[in-house]
């Protein structure tokens, strides 16, 4: 499958560690009947033209945007503002096996909430200027101490 060999040469650019990370959830994505296709910078998923997630290999993480509530509760779970998806607020940080498998479930649960329709979420374009403005005023904010 095109797809597949194009999300395989994405993931052979990370190193060792990250690639088997990556490698791992790219098959979980699979298994659970997501299509992949691959961008610049990240590896989507979605299923039915519906985005289930987006998947960023980094040095030392994978960072995988997921079609969550944006108050799901997970350890390995961070805010995914800075990553812009409108249907995606939340991200899992995976840097080693133990949080691969916290994130095989955040996978799984993703890909049932697309399914099933539950994933509503559409945040605006306002939503991320603000968050932007936000982020910069707090940052004029820790300059001014320092």
């Amino acid at each position: 499958m095109r797809d597949d060999f194009e999300a395989k040469v994405y993931l052979s650019a990370s190193n060792k560690k990250i690639r088997k990370l990556a490698s791992e959830l790219h098959k979980i994505f699979v298994k659970q009947g997501c299509v992949s296709y691959v961008k610049t910078i990240y590896i989507g998923y979605d299923i039915e033209g519906q985005m289930v997630a987006a998947l960023y290999c980094h040095e030392d993480r994978v960072e995988v945007a997921l079609a969550l509530d944006e108050n799901h509760i997970s350890p390995i779970l961070i805010d995914a503002t800075h990553l812009t998806w409108r249907s995606m607020p939340v991200a899992a940080v995976v840097r080693n096996d133990k949080d691969l498998s916290a994130a095989t479930l955040l996978v799984v649960e993703a890909s049932l909430r697309v399914k099933a329709g539950e994933n509503t979420l559409n945040r605006s374009s306002e939503f991320f200027a603000e968050a932007k403005k936000n982020k910069r005023l707090a940052g004029e904010g820790r300059r001014q101490k320092g």
